[in-house]
């Protein structure tokens, strides 16, 4: 069975990886994972991502009362235990400030993943996007309520992106995805109009996905 220090080092590693791709600077971002169905472990409020230790990761109970740990959780644990108490087989939850994706909702476009078959494979129709909410407030666990437990990726309106898996990998892979989709889509937008695949590719891909 994986231990805690096995997590946090997990944490650890992915938070360095989100912080070297530029998906975060400094503080911003959190990630979490779940420990044992009744425990969490969660990077610090004011942690930096890229230069995180062992002490800026807590242990919370599924309501976020700190279990272990001198520092505060992430301010935004509310957005992560409205994800674990909502989606079964969830066990982390990361959220990101990814640019392009965060570019996007700056102008109110949504990201479609029939452009390409790598992911529209991997996230189905058009990632939703929540409405803007105060961080750190009841607004945002609300702001996202309506996507669950039905999506893996969503994009949070100026305010970056929320994936999440039954790994800490599994939720990395997908903010990756998700942050390489919109820059691709960024791209192809100056070259000139996206054209989504026809509808008879999109259901021929169905079929593959299932």
């Amino acid at each position: 069975m994986i231990s805690i220090k096995s997590l946090k080092e997990e944490i650890m590693e992915v938070c360095n990886l989100m912080y070297e791709k530029g998906y975060i600077c400094a503080t911003d971002g959190n990630v979490s994972v779940k420990f044992q169905k009744s425990e969490l472990l969660i990077t610090a409020s004011g942690a930096h991502k890229g230069l995180l230790k062992d002490s800026d990761i807590i242990i919370t109970d599924l309501e976020g009362n700190t279990i272990s740990g001198t520092k505060k959780p992430s301010s935004e644990i509310k957005m992560h235990l409205k994800i674990y108490n909502t989606c079964e087989n969830i066990n982390a939850v990361i959220h990101a400030h990814p640019p392009f994706c965060t570019a996007l909702t700056l102008t109110g476009k949504k990201l479609c993943t029939s452009y390409t078959p790598e992911v529209f494979l991997t996230f189905g129709g058009e990632i939703p996007v929540a409405r803007y909410a105060t961080p750190s407030t009841e607004e945002v666990p609300e702001s996202i309520a309506d996507f669950l437990p039905d999506h893996r990726a969503i994009m949070l309106s100026r305010h970056g992106s929320l994936t999440f898996g039954k790994t800490t990998w599994e939720a990395f892979y997908l903010l990756e995805k998700l942050e390489n989709a919109a820059y691709v889509y960024f791209l192809a937008s100056q070259l000139g109009k996206p054209e989504p695949l026809p509808e008879e590719k999109l259901r021929i891909l169905k079929t593959l996905g299932h």
